[in-house]
């Protein structure tokens, strides 16, 4: 994974120290698997933004070549993570040194969205991604009023509206923790977001 670099990125110093060895072990030394698909779906129908009883809306899977990252859900990383969500708050991002990087595990997604990490060992993994698709929607503007006369007398008034569909790009971001209880496990895991 390329990781961006501009004006303002930095290298945390960090409390807990990264177990190289753990790490590597972690990523390739077991049989467990995991594998799933990524995808957004977009929700428009509901009485609430973004929950609905039946969503019918289609998947929007992420594009193949996609980059899915894995890594050990260690004390390192959970430290690294929870400053990463506190430095980009603050318009920063940071940097981990390649020795770090060595110790998370990349997949592409494949058609349909689909990826696989294996030779996984049990333990707490953290995944994400970030993809980018087409939200399709429906906008009605308001753009003048009827005034409503029985016999004269004024009734009330009443919007007159044009709907027209909309389409812009929209980037997610989506995470998950996943344990693997026993080696040789296969767990299916879906990254979707519903927007």
């Amino acid at each position: 994974m390329a990781f961006q670099s501009h004006a303002q990125t930095f290298v945390p110093s960090q409390n807990n120290k990264l177990d190289k060895a753990e790490a590597i072990r972690m990523l390739d030394g077991g049989s467990s698997t995991i594998t799933g698909q990524v995808f957004a779906r977009d929700n428009q129908g509901g009485l609430i933004p973004g929950v609905s009883i039946l969503n019918t809306n289609e998947k929007q899977y992420a594009r193949a070549g996609t980059e899915v990252v894995l890594m050990p859900y260690t004390a390192y990383f959970r430290e690294y993570l929870a400053e990463s969500k506190k430095q980009h708050r603050r318009g920063k991002s940071l940097l981990l040194p390649n020795e770090v990087v060595e110790c998370m595990k990349f997949a592409k997604t494949g058609g349909r969205g689909k990826y696989i990490f294996d030779k996984l060992t049990e333990g707490k993994y953290f995944i994400y991604t970030s993809f980018g698709y087409v939200h399709q929607g429906t906008q009605t503007d308001v753009v003048g009023q009827r005034d409503h006369y029985v016999n004269g007398v004024y009734q009330g008034s009443s919007d007159l509206t044009n709907s027209y569909g909309v389409t812009t790009g929209v980037r997610v971001f989506v995470e998950k923790i996943i344990t693997i209880d026993k080696d040789g496990e296969v767990k299916e895991v879906n990254l979707k977001r519903t927007k």
